[in-house]
């Protein structure tokens, strides 16, 4: 169910997540922590994984067999149902993430809004064992990154012939899943919203800077 403000209050706050959104972009340009040292600070070393869309970008690149892209995909869908971020209303969800690209979901008693799923991962432990790892994916609106629901986010890649490759941190594969708590508006608020560096000063979900 929605949570509805009065329209006094349901404006101002709209306005200031996309000031913060705003924010988060522009602190990309300025002095501070590199794309790799905030991620080595919020989830350890880094380690390459591979992102994609769908199955058949998966396929065409080459790096997995059909099986295992589909295998990806489907471990992905399983498991967003437990680790999408959750939002109390939609306008919230949609700030972060576009209009339209949220829905509505029910469970454990409680409702709320989620971000579509808009990708998979594929990775492997530091210690270059065999198995791999699989992680939903959610593109960020602000900084049109690939984060996992945990809030790590992908950085230094998309591009060129290894165009899926890309760094995250370690702990974003060897942490266990858990399911996301329902944020407010006024909690994305308080960090600074997603895109940017919420997470190096609040804690929370997402957390990108700039290049490096």
């Amino acid at each position: 169910m929605t949570t509805t403000l009065p329209r006094r209050r349901k404006r101002s706050a709209a306005a200031g997540l996309s000031a913060v959104g705003a924010m988060a972009m522009l602190g990309g340009c300025e002095n501070g922590p590199t794309d790799a040292e905030l991620s080595r600070q919020q989830f350890g070393e880094p380690t390459e994984v591979s992102a994609f869309r769908t199955v058949s970008e998966c396929t065409a690149s080459g790096a997995f067999s059909a099986v295992q892209c589909q295998e990806a995909q489907q471990a992905a869908q399983a498991q967003d149902a437990q680790v999408a971020p959750r939002f109390a209303d939609q306008s919230t969800c949609e700030e972060q993430f576009g209009e339209g690209q949220c829905s509505y979901r029910y469970a454990g008693g409680q409702s709320f809004f989620v971000p579509l799923l808009t990708g998979f991962m594929i990775g492997r432990l530091l210690d270059g064992g065999s198995r791999y790892r699989y992680q939903p994916l959610y593109r960020s609106r602000y900084d049109d990154r690939y984060y996992t629901g945990g809030g790590a986010f992908l950085y230094g890649g998309g591009s060129g012939r290894g165009y899926h490759r890309y760094q995250v941190g370690s702990r974003a594969i060897t942490n266990p899943v858990t399911t996301q708590r329902i944020q407010t508006r006024s909690s994305v608020v308080s960090r600074g919203g997603f895109g940017g560096r919420a997470s190096a000063r609040g804690g929370g979900w997402g957390g990108g800077s700039r290049g490096g």
